[in-house]
């Protein structure tokens, strides 16, 4: 934000380059950070196509990428073994686990000693709520602290829990659409407020959608998994591709856990 005015539009299909200064002040671009870097998918199947975004990501950074299959890396539901994620750990630079327990997750992080996602590259990820965050700001215009959006969904999904503490940290004023019994609960509700930007007075749940108004900004249509439809005030439903978006944000992710 330049004097209180929002920068131009990114180009999201730029955002996983990185930049060095070169000799005489000017920048080189370096397209790809992860070259020599290895990631492994350990998925039971052939990665669908929400993990594939996660294998076009890391390729598109230089990364190598190999899909293993849980079993094969003797991991089951009972456990791992630990001299198997030791060499797991030597051999690549980053693990992402598909349709694993959280506790097997926490097992292969502890012994690999590599960092370890937990089905990042699936649909109902919560990082998904980033790449709707992009798309909010550019095409509204506004930076997301002077942003009103009014979320019809559900907030105890994942991704709309992830978009509540979205909200609460970067000042989005957010009016919730909701069944009051799929709010969240109060004492989670009243620590969400209290440690937001603006001590939460630009967080608001309603029961229907009216009661939310129809003066936001945008409106997020949340009845399934991210990409969300959005509608904007005064213009209507909004055709925004997200491919570009969640691409920048699964290499910005990767770039900033690995290198």
């Amino acid at each position: 934000m330049v004097g209180g005015q929002p920068v131009a539009r990114r180009d999201p299909r730029r955002a996983g380059c990185c930049t060095t200064a070169a000799p005489g002040g000017r920048e080189r671009a370096i397209r790809h950070p992860l070259r020599g870097r290895n990631l492994a998918l350990l998925h039971e199947a052939p990665p669908d196509a929400a993990a594939d975004g996660l294998h076009s990501a890391a390729v598109g950074l230089g990364a190598q990428v190999s899909h293993l299959r849980p079993v094969d890396a003797r991991i089951t539901p009972a456990g791992a073994d630990a001299a198997t994620l030791r060499m797991l750990g030597r051999l690549y630079d980053a693990i992402d686990c598909e349709a694993m327990p959280p506790a097997l997750v926490a097992d292969v992080a502890r012994e690999t000693g590599v960092p370890v996602f937990n089905g990042l590259g699936h649909a109902r990820h919560p990082t998904r709520v980033l790449a709707e965050l992009l798309a909010m700001q550019d095409h509204s215009g506004k930076t997301l602290d002077r942003l009103s959006v009014r979320f019809v969904g559900d907030p105890s999904s994942a991704c709309g829990a992830a978009l509540l503490r979205a909200a609460a940290a970067t000042g989005i004023e957010l009016r919730v659409a909701s069944p009051r019994d799929r709010w969240p609960p109060p004492e989670l509700w009243e620590a969400l407020k209290a440690g937001a930007v603006a001590r939460g007075e630009r967080l608001h749940l309603f029961e229907t959608a009216a009661q939310a108004g129809e003066d936001s900004d945008l409106t997020v249509h949340a009845a399934n998994d991210p990409p969300w439809p959005l509608s904007q005030r005064g213009a209507g439903a909004l055709d925004v591709e997200r491919r570009d978006y969640r691409r920048a944000t699964l290499q910005a992710m990767l770039v900033a856990a690995i290198n």
